[in-house]
C-alpha cells in the first residue's frame, strides 16, 4: 500500500486547500485545511533608516518577522555594515558586530512601555556577548544598541546607523552608502526570516 498527500488549489489568496491522500486506487479528501477567509495578506512593518542632518530618511516596507539585516540588504537601499566591513563580517552569524545600529519604535509612546518591536524583546546571548565586547562596551554607547543580524521586525521601527568600522563613533552614517559584494548570498545564512518573493 503507498501513501502520498497532495495539496491542492493553493495559489494565491482567497484559494481553498485540501490534504488528498491516495491509497492504491482509492482517493478520498482527508481535511479542509484553509478557506478563503483563512488566508490573510503577510503583514508588513515599515523600517525608517535615518540619514544625518537635512539628507532624506529611506523608508522601506519589511515583512514580519524578516531580519533587520537581511531585509535591508534584499531590498538594495541600505546596508547596516559601514566602509569595509560590508566585505569583511560574518554574513549574520551575530560574531562580528559590525551591523551594530539603533533601533527604537516609530511610536514613542509605545518604545516607553515595552521598547522597539523586535524578536527577541531583549538582546540574546551572541547580541550580549558582542555588544559588551570592545568597541562597543563604552558607557556612551546607546541603550538602544542591538545587532541587525539578531532582531527581527515585529512593528515600525526607526534605525539609525553611526559611522566606524563597527558603528561605534558618534557620527550618523549616510543612509544612501549601499554597496553589497555577495548579492543573495550575503544573507545566506538567515534561516529565520521569511523566503523572499520576489
Amino acid at each position: 500500500m503507498f501513501w502520498s498527500l497532495t495539496l491542492l488549489g493553493y495559489r494565491s489568496p482567497g484559494a481553498v486547500a485540501f490534504v488528498q491522500t491516495n491509497v492504491g486506487r482509492r482517493r478520498g479528501t482527508l481535511a479542509r485545511l484553509m478557506s478563503s477567509s483563512d488566508v490573510s495578506e503577510k503583514k508588513q512593518h515599515l523600517v525608517r533608516w535615518k540619514s544625518p542632518g537635512e539628507e532624506r530618511d529611506v523608508i522601506f516596507e519589511v515583512e514580519d518577522g524578516e531580519l533587520l539585516r537581511t531585509a535591508a540588504l534584499r531590498r538594495g537601499l541600505v546596508t547596516p555594515h559601514n566602509g569595509r566591513s560590508r566585505l569583511i563580517n560574518c554574513r549574520g552569524l551575530g560574531t562580528c558586530g559590525t551591523c551594530a545600529v539603533e533601533i527604537k519604535a516609530s511610536d514613542e509612546a509605545d518604545e516607553s512601555l515595552l521598547g522597539p518591536p523586535l524578536d527577541p524583546p531583549n538582546k540574546n546571548n551572541r547580541e550580549e556577548l558582542r555588544l559588551n565586547f570592545p568597541p562597543h562596551d563604552s558607557s556612551k554607547q546607546s541603550p538602544f544598541l542591538r545587532l541587525s543580524c539578531q532582531c527581527a521586525v515585529k512593528g515600525d521601527i526607526v534605525v539609525t546607523k553611526r559611522a566606524g568600522f563597527w558603528g561605534q563613533d558618534d557620527e550618523m552614517v549616510r543612509a544612501e552608502e549601499y554597496k553589497t559584494y555577495f548579492g543573495d548570498f550575503e544573507f545566506l545564512l538567515d534561516n529565520r526570516s521569511p523566503p523572499d518573493q520576489s
